[in-house]
């Protein structure tokens, strides 16, 4: 008989982990009679030919954990002499703590992070941890296969998982494991046969091959150890009071438990608590490392096999059990609200807690007490502390809503509070300063740098932070890991879904990308950009890059690669600025010539632009390029050509910027205190104060920055001159200087660039200590506007449930008196809506805030009119009176139009013309133009609704001459629109035209003749309104023209003239290169088309919409007319085919909002699951104001709850 025994003399190796510890406890002091499984095991992880999996199966007491923890501790020789490296885990369902794929991915990171001698990374979410062990067990691999080796993961227990594992939640360690291991790496795998593969196991998965099964032969050593350890429990069940408390204690928490922790709860002696764990019932318990701690003390105990566990739960039986499991619930109670003034969760709370404590109640279904948990802040403050992050408390929260959406009812209550707490958990990441995470790349800490990059939620930022640790890495030597991130900053910045923020975020990687010498790859990112002027931002940005790289002929091929692109752009606005930026990167190619012929066609152009703010930017950039181009006295004169007071001092703003930069630093200040406006004058001060810095003058430049007064501006330009010092290498004096900063976000910032600057100067130390205070300061940022935010949703919301007062109070909380106001105005607005007019115009009564008054006032007159209160209605709208509000009539003379016009609709056509009397003699008193065009036309619509069509026709005609008047041309585009619009309304479709006609401004014209053509559709001229239609060129408004005159035919009853056009209006749509323009133009089509009765064509063009977001959105608005049109079944069906749609949606808020759309439309029962999904995926506001309708007193609980300090009833 052979006898492996484990002690002091194992062979040593790399992996000497604190898991490995965890392995100890499970390993048998000797193995007896397996050396033909150890040899197979060996042969498995040796033999070239064989597959990438094994799994060695079979039922209890076989000797399993026995084999494998064996084989990890003290492998065979041969593997040793090859140099092969394992790492595993064993998934223990009865220690709470040690059967999840959190756990899993904890204890395999520690292990492969000391086989790399890398730091553990800190921070980031659940999805960014298992991202970065994934990469870690390729870069494992690969460093094994390297070195002529391998890498082995062992993982024993797979029967044992408690993560869900069936359905589409599915979320298990099996399917964590690496479907196509790389570079060589083995898996072998151990368990009994039952219960099934999970559902998260794709079907192609190695684990579902039935030929990588290997039975293990029950093992008579195993056998005599269930047999003694059953012994000893019935022995332990009629034994001491003490011995059967710590049984059922132990048994109750499914483990976990330290000798501590019992000696609190039973109320014995350590002494004899372990004398009684180590002796007596030796065989019963086993002994396990803390997951947190790491030395003898931190160890905890657990029944020896899952069997003993099972065994003692059924000799317990349910009374007993449940008695200990209500000793472990008061036990928790006493430390989540203690008596006297203990605080709760405090510095000694036991680990089990904090971590086993939860997994218990999971398994056991107690969602009422898991929910407490979940939600406090103080415990989870406190698991902050211990584990360095917010991961085990975002686990524990998804846990929870997982098991509260198992219901056919979820406790929606429940659901909003844990995504309320879940929302106040990202955002201690929100402000990560995006340069942060490079400065532990620098420090040797990759890990933790891209971790801490994965924790920064918006995803803009997020790959901006990627990139820059790209660059940490390229710079490091590490071009392979480089270019992996840079490839994954690539792929979150394609997830941006608005065509300019994702162009922004190619823009950033590209630049890095190149800064980081990939030049190749930083040009094939631009050109996957598809608009020309984001794409010419793009290539000429990436150019400068290069050309400061020193590769000034590679630039140069770039830049007029750019401007072909640029010259395809056909409105002169854009193609000057995309000319101006061509011109840039000319000037940092060397090609000064070129730089200043751009410069002047990108001139000649912007003189050729009718509209003043246009020009004004365009020669803005054309100034600026002249300056980056040397010609300073030429960029300033450009500059003081634009009569725009602020596009001027912007334009100056470049000149002095460049003329800092080229040396003359008295001249780019002179220009800079020419600015008038201070806060432009603070911005060109910050800018020059950089440039200064810049060229070495650190004390000139903090100089020029303590001269900006300006509150906001001043803060800013601290930052940059300390940034700029700290690369030059003045460390102490940039981080005295960042110190002094006041705006935390901007202290942050510049702590994370001096912190960047000390370690790329080998201040290893130092950098580190900087760059953790900085992480800190940006966990503690608030935003007041976020949270102001956050209390209007809420308090509309329970406006809309029906509890005004409280929706009040809860609005007057918000300490900004401008966001205090609107807060107001949406509550009153929602109480007049609701038939409480008294109380509405009592709430607009306690604004403050003059203009913001009067228009809340004019909302709640415009609300009690539509409900039928003309009287009070028009008692209301003429109280609006400041005399210090300087657009006091336009409010005025709106509030009286809308109370008018209410009237007009219900038939009282003479009360209505005398209103809108009185409404257009306070509208003749207006002086701006603009407002007095706006308010006249809305007296003529008012006009024409009481059947006045000749005054009507006159304040029409007075509207126009005054529009006419506007110099601003897209405020006279804007009046236009809306005056056409009026006259369309009223009737007079001819005139209505002819002043769509003369607005010069493309899109608003398209804009007004869309009306125009609405207008005619249904008023019967369906020819010419569709003739009409087809004169507007651009596709998106065409589309939308076509589709609403075909909406109006459809609704006349012509449903095959309305399929037709609606056929065309799909096409045109599809033309639209816009994604989400495109979305909305077929979203309009199928609703057109659902409303004419054609549901299958319907939903069939809603599904060519490739984008899940707006396809789910379109979906819903087709369920939406097929239900208006009787068709419930079909809607149902629909709305499930929806939900699926939606649940593919990879953007989590884009994905609630989908959800929240499709529970708006289906109602209860559905709805309420709908929600409690919404509330799991995204932001918690999202589904609050469907709440407040289907289930408004839960809305009511959850604001009294989380705004007015009342204690949860949990």
């Amino acid at each position: 008989m052979t006898i492996h025994q484990y002690g002091g003399s194992a062979v040593p190796r790399l992996v000497r982990s604190a898991y490995r510890r965890q392995v100890e406890r499970i390993a048998p002091p000797r193995l007896r009679d397996r050396d033909a499984e150890l040899a197979e095991l060996a042969a498995f992880c040796l033999e070239e030919q064989r597959g990438p999996y094994v799994w060695w199966r079979a039922g209890p007491w076989a000797g399993k954990s026995a084999l494998l923890s064996t084989f990890v501790l003290n492998p065979p020789k041969p593997l040793t002499d090859r140099g092969v490296q394992l790492v595993s885990f064993f998934i223990t369902a009865r220690l709470a703590s040690q059967d999840t794929r959190e756990a899993f991915t904890t204890a395999l990171t520690e292990q492969l992070c000391v086989l790399l001698g890398l730091d553990l990374p800190v921070g980031g979410d659940e999805a960014a941890r298992e991202a970065a062990l994934l990469d870690l067990l390729t870069d494992a691999a690969t460093a094994c296969l390297e070195a002529g080796s391998r890498l082995v993961l062992v993982v024993d227990g797979l029967d044992e998982d408690r993560g869900v594992t069936t359905g589409p939640g599915a979320y298990s360690i099996a399917g964590l494991l690496p479907g196509r291991p790389p570079n060589g790496m083995r898996v072998i795998v151990a368990g009994r046969p039952n219960p099934p593969i999970p559902d998260d196991v794709p079907d192609w998965h190695p684990l579902h091959d039935p030929g990588i099964i290997r039975l293990l032969g029950a093992s008579p050593h195993a056998r005599d150890l269930q047999r003694l350890g059953q012994s000893e429990l019935k022995r332990l069940l009629k034994g001491s009071p003490t011995e059967k408390d710590l049984l059922g204690l132990l048994t109750a928490a499914r483990g976990g438990l330290s000798g501590p922790d019992l000696r609190e709860l039973t109320g014995a002696d350590l002494v004899t608590v372990e004398d009684i764990l180590h002796t007596v019932a030796g065989r019963t318990f086993t002994r396990r490392l803390a997951s947190v701690g790491q030395d003898e003390a931190g160890q905890v105990y657990l029944l020896g096999h899952e069997e003993l566990h099972n065994a003692a739960c059924h000799y317990l039986g349910p009374d007993r059990l449940a008695h200990y499991c209500d000793r472990l619930h008061a036990w928790a109670e006493n430390y989540r609200t203690p008596t006297g003034e203990q605080p709760s969760w405090p510095l000694h709370t036991p680990e089990y807690l904090l971590t086993g404590y939860p997994r218990m109640l999971a398994t056991a279904g107690d969602t009422r007490r898991l929910t407490a948990l979940a939600i406090d802040p103080a415990r989870h403050d406190r698991m902050l502390d211990l584990t360095g992050g917010d991961t085990a408390a975002l686990t524990e929260i998804r846990i929870c809503q997982d098991l509260l959406l198992k219901s056919p009812d979820p406790d929606l209550y429940a659901l909003a509070r844990l995504s309320h707490h879940r929302g106040h958990l990202e955002s201690r990441n929100t402000h990560i300063p995006v340069k942060l995470p490079a400065v532990w790349a620098i420090l040797g800490q990759p890990h933790r740098a891209e971790a801490l990059a994965h924790a920064i939620t918006d995803p803009g930022r997020q790959a901006q932070a990627l990139t820059e640790v790209a660059k940490a890495m390229a710079e490091a030597g590490d071009h392979t890991r480089a270019r992996a991130l840079a490839t994954h900053a690539e792929q979150i910045a394609h997830t941006l879904t608005h065509p300019h923020e994702q162009a922004q975020a190619l823009t950033g990687v590209a630049t890095a990308v190149a800064e980081a010498g990939d030049h190749t790859r930083a040009e094939q990112i631009t050109r996957t950009i598809t608009h020309p002027d984001l794409q010419v931002q793009a290539l000429t940005k990436v150019a400068k890059a290069i050309a400061k790289a020193g590769d000034h002929t590679w630039a140069h091929a770039l830049a007029t690669h750019a401007e072909q692109i640029a010259l395809t752009i056909a409105h002169p606005g854009p193609l000057a600025e995309a000319l101006t930026e061509v011109a840039k990167a000319m000037a940092e190619a060397g090609d000064h010539t070129q730089a200043r012929a751009l410069a002047a066609h990108a001139e000649q152009i912007a003189r050729t632009i009718t509209d003043p703010a246009q020009q004004a930017q365009a020669l803005t950039g054309v100034a600026t390029a002249v300056a980056e181009a040397g010609d300073h006295t030429q960029a300033e004169q450009i500059a003081r050509t634009i009569t725009h007071p602020s596009r001027q001092a912007r334009a100056l703003t470049e000149v002095a910027k460049a003329l800092a930069e080229a040396g003359d630093h008295t001249r780019a200040e002179q220009i800079t205190r020419t600015i008038n406006h201070p806060d432009l004058q603070a911005e060109a001060l910050t800018k020059v104060a950089k440039a200064v810095a810049e060229a070495g003058d650190h004390t000139r430049a903090e100089q020029i920055t303590r001269t900006i007064n300006h509150p906001s501006r001043q803060p800013q330009a601290l930052t940059e001159v300390a940034k700029t010092m700290a690369k030059a290498g003045n460390h102490t004096r940039a981080e005295q200087i960042a110190r002094t900063i006041t705006d935390t976000d901007l202290q942050a910032e510049a702590l994370a660039e001096v912190a960047k600057a000390m370690a790329e100067a080998g201040n290893h130390t130092q950098a580190r200590a900087l760059a953790t205070h900085a992480e800190q300061i940006a966990r503690t940022i608030t935003r007041p506007y976020q949270q102001a935010q956050a209390l209007t949703g809420v308090a509309t919301a329970v406006a809309e449930a029906g509890d005004h007062t409280r929706a009040e109070q809860i609005a007057h909380t918000i300490t900004h008196p401008g966001r205090q106001a609107r807060a107001l105005t949406k509550v009153a607005k929602a109480v007049a809506e609701a038939g409480n007019h008294t109380q509405a115009e009592q709430i607009t009564r306690t604004i403050n805030h003059p203009d913001l008054q009067a228009e809340a006032l004019t909302k709640v007159a415009k609300a009690v009119a539509e409900a039928g209160n003309y009287t009070r209605a028009e008692q209301i709208a003429r109280t609006i009176t400041h005399p210090y509000l300087p657009y006091l009539p336009y409010l005025q003379a709106w509030a009286l139009t809308g109370v008018a016009t209410a009237i007009a609709e219900a038939g009282n056509h003479t009360r209505a013309r005398a209103l809108a009397t009185d409404a257009e003699q306070i509208a003749r008193t207006i002086t701006h133009p603009h407002e007095q065009a706006q308010a006249l036309t809305e007296v003529a619509k008012a006009m024409a609704r009481a059947r006045n069509h000749t005054q009507a026709h006159a304040l029409a005609t007075e509207a126009e001459q005054i529009a006419h008047t506007i110099t601003d041309s897209y405020r006279q585009a804007q009046a236009l629109t809306g005056l056409a619009t009026a006259v369309a309304e009223a009737g007079d479709h001819t005139r209505a035209e002819q002043i769509a006609r003369t607005i010069t401004h493309p899109s608003p014209q398209a804009q007004a003749l869309t009306e125009v053509a609405k207008a005619l559709a249904e008023a019967g001229d369906h020819t010419r309104a569709e003739q009409i239609a087809r004169t507007i060129t651009h596709p998106s408004p065409q589309a939308q023209a076509l589709t609403e005159v075909a909406r109006a035919i459809a609704a006349a009853g012509d449903h095959t003239w309305a399929h037709a056009l609606a056929t065309e209006a799909e096409q045109i749509a599809h033309t639209i290169t816009n994604p989400y323009r495109q979305a909305q133009a077929l979203t309009e089509v199928a609703k057109a088309l659902a409303e004419a009765g054609d549901h299958t064509r319907a939903e069939q063009i809603a599904r060519t919409i490739t984008h899940p977001s707006p396809q789910a959105q379109t979906l819903t608005e087709v369920a939406k007319a097929i239900a208006e049109a009787g068709d419930h079944t079909w809607a149902r069906t629909l709305a499930t085919n929806i939900e699926r749609t939606a649940r593919t949606i990879p953007d989590t808020d884009l994905q609630a909002q989908a959800l929240t759309e499709v529970a708006k439309a289906v109602g209860l029962p559905r709805a309420g699951h709908l929600l409690g999904t919404a509330f799991s995926r995204g932001s918690w506001l999202t589904p609050l104001p469907v709440l407040a309708k289907i289930r408004p007193q839960e809305m009511i609980r959850f604001a009294d709850t989380v705004y007015a300090d009342v204690p949860p009833d949990f």
